[in-house]
């Protein structure tokens, strides 16, 4: 599988993991680990310590953009690298929200889809959702970035 993901999405260059560029089947693969991603490592009963370093696809994609941006992945802290993590898997679900719904998201840029802040300019469209994201401590400091 990583293969057939590095042939079709990788081969692109760093905009190939962009949510708005991904086709409806690596999209929805991407949802699911996502899902997965964000459900063994929060809750909204409790501000847990995320342990889990992510699936290998959506590692790689977080990967690639650090790449891009010329960041060295040694040199980013675990914490603030599952923090990226969860951001790219929120933004890989708000854009299969966005292709059922069209709720009128604006895609994300390779220098912005790891930013807390761009999720945070999401309560204009629903104020509820950041809500959620700080309870569950997904987003530890939504200006930060």
């Amino acid at each position: 599988m990583i293969s057939k993901f590095n042939n079709e999405v990788l081969s692109k260059g760093p905009a190939g993991v962009l949510p708005q560029n991904l086709n409806r089947a690596w999209l929805e693969k991407l949802q699911r680990i996502s899902e997965d991603f964000l459900d063994r490592n929060f809750s909204l009963e409790e501000c847990k310590d995320p342990q889990d370093a992510a699936d290998p696809l959506l590692s790689v994609c977080v990967f690639e953009i650090l790449r891009h941006l010329h960041i060295d992945r040694s040199t980013v802290p675990a914490e603030d690298m599952i923090e990226m993590m969860a951001i790219y898997a929120i933004s890989i679900i708000m854009e299969a929200v966005n292709r059922e719904d069209d709720i009128g998201l604006d895609p994300p840029g390779l220098d912005n889809i790891l930013s807390a802040r761009r999720i945070d300019l999401i309560k204009k469209f629903n104020p509820a959702f950041n809500d959620l994201l700080e309870k569950a401590c997904v987003i530890r400091n939504p200006i930060r970035n």
